[in-house]
């Protein structure tokens, strides 16, 4: 598992980068605690108007990963909770899972788009998502 994040708290100086460190420590061991192995973590600090290469919704951020990683992007799955997650993982490549209350700009989410509000459904859809890519 690998975390992408946009993090504009730092640049707007709300939230110190040592802070931001100690919060992604606090999640790893966290996850370590519930037996799961957090591989890494990319933040990008940046305002939204300061138009970076690495604020989501562009893919800068999931293809640094990649390469770091030696990662298949388009055999892999993107998790996230808002429409920027949605877009970032189609610019990469990604097969896009929404996690909460659809954000988009049409008032429905499209139908291609998998959806769950329920983290009991998370796993389940994840899996069968990924089983279903390596049928293809």
């Amino acid at each position: 598992m690998i975390v992408i994040s946009n993090q504009a708290a730092v640049d707007k100086g709300l939230l110190d980068p040592a802070n931001l460190q100690e919060i992604t420590a606090k999640m790893h061991q966290a996850l370590i605690e519930d037996g799961v192995q957090l591989a890494a973590a990319y933040y990008c600090p940046h305002k939204a108007d300061e138009n970076c290469i690495c604020r989501k919704p562009k893919p800068a951020l999931l293809q640094a990963a990649a390469d770091d990683f030696n990662i298949d992007l388009t055999r892999s799955i993107f998790i996230g909770d808002s429409d920027t997650d949605v877009q970032a993982a189609r610019a990469a490549g990604c097969v896009p899972v929404l996690f909460g209350s659809y954000d988009g700009p049409q008032p429905t989410p499209p139908a291609n788009l998998l959806t769950t509000r329920e983290v009991t459904e998370l796993y389940a859809l994840v899996a069968k998502c990924l089983q279903a890519r390596e049928h293809v």
